[in-house]
């Protein structure tokens, strides 16, 4: 349990079946209040390089702070997570003779509120009420099915121009996506009436390479947890998009090893689908093997990608879902005949 190796859990269990299978339980005493003893008593089963067993903990401190929100016991939190892992867990690991050197236990909180939040959908972000410290990089326009985002918070100013210029909503995910940040950006699609389970237009400005393709699918992942599914994606960053100079220009190595050969390759299964004209010109061999090139999402200009969004993107605003799927029929028909082009010459 300590190294947060838990058994399965479905969560289509019922709630109480879920808590008991996580050792998750209801304490009256508040948890970061008591003594290192009573701690100990409590959270010390399956406990290894501690005192107390840290995932037990962190569930149980978690449940019990969100408990007590809900029965209005206390006030929702209004902070971030860093400073609730300061006001509750880094005070009693410390009281506890539990708080690490070497390991990061904040990630460690972290991995647990995703845990409870998305694989064991015990509870949300905003039962507890944290900030989300990513709130300015994320807005929705009226045209709230359209959705910008982009990788890098560099990405920012574009994002917010294109947004205000087409009323589209727009996220930068400054990285890994945030569940929280996901979480609270659909709760503001919600508050504009917008259905969900219509259509979804979701234009993508990230790395050309695994790492990218990895947090974009990340990032729908998280949508579709919080019931965003009928999502079509439009990549802007591609080789198809630079010219063959432009590309030995930009393009760098893809690492490699162990811990990535998998990963490169179903990334390039995926790239194959695309049939990128380009594309060639990002595969290499040497001596030791095949090599593999990426293009930073920066290597495309904001006037090439605003050229593509007025190509690709602007057609689909205001339409209804019926003028969509004609819209859709119709650049399928025409992609069909573009790849029976390319298969042919």
């Amino acid at each position: 349990m300590e190294n947060q190796t838990l058994k399965w859990i479905d969560p289509n269990w019922p709630l109480e079946k879920r808590l008991r299978e996580l050792y998750i339980r209801h304490y009256d005493e508040l948890i970061h209040e008591q003594s290192k003893e009573w701690l100990i008593k409590r959270f010390s089963k399956g406990a290894t390089k501690y005192k107390i067993n840290t995932a037990l903990f962190y569930r149980n401190i978690i449940w019990q702070i969100r408990e007590r929100i809900l029965k209005k016991q206390r006030e929702p939190l209004t902070e971030l997570i860093r400073t609730f892992w300061y006001m509750y867990i880094k005070p009693t690991l410390s009281r506890s003779d539990s708080l690490a050197t070497k390991e990061d236990q904040y990630a460690q909180i972290n991995g647990t509120l995703v845990s409870m939040v998305k694989a064991w959908k015990l509870m949300e972000y905003k039962d507890i009420g944290f900030r989300d410290e990513n709130q300015a990089n994320r807005k929705v326009g009226g045209n709230a099915n359209i959705i910008l985002f982009a990788e890098k918070l560099g990405h920012q100013d574009y994002l917010t121009e294109i947004g205000n210029k087409y009323s589209i909503s727009t996220i930068a995910l400054g990285g890994q996506p945030s569940v929280l940040n996901t979480e609270y950006f659909v709760d503001n699609l919600k508050k504009t009436g917008l259905n969900i389970q219509r259509s979804f237009y979701l234009f993508s400005i990230v790395d050309y390479d695994t790492t990218g393709w990895i947090i974009r699918d990340a990032f729908l992942n998280n949508l579709y947890h919080y019931g965003i599914k009928n999502i079509r994606v439009i990549d802007l960053v591609y080789p198809d998009m630079l010219t063959e100079e432009e590309i030995k220009l930009s393009r760098y190595l893809i690492p490699a090893g162990k811990d990535m050969t998998v990963k490169n390759e179903n990334w390039l299964k995926e790239v194959y689908k695309r049939n990128y004209k380009n594309q060639k010109y990002l595969e290499g061999k040497t001596t030791k093997g095949k090599i593999l090139y990426g293009l930073e999402a920066e290597s495309i200009t904001t006037k090439r990608l605003t050229e593509k969004l007025e190509e690709v993107m602007v057609p689909l605003i205001g339409k209804s879902e019926d003028l969509l799927r004609i819209y859709e029929l119709k650049k399928l028909n025409e992609s069909i005949k573009a790849l029976i082009v390319h298969k042919v010459t």
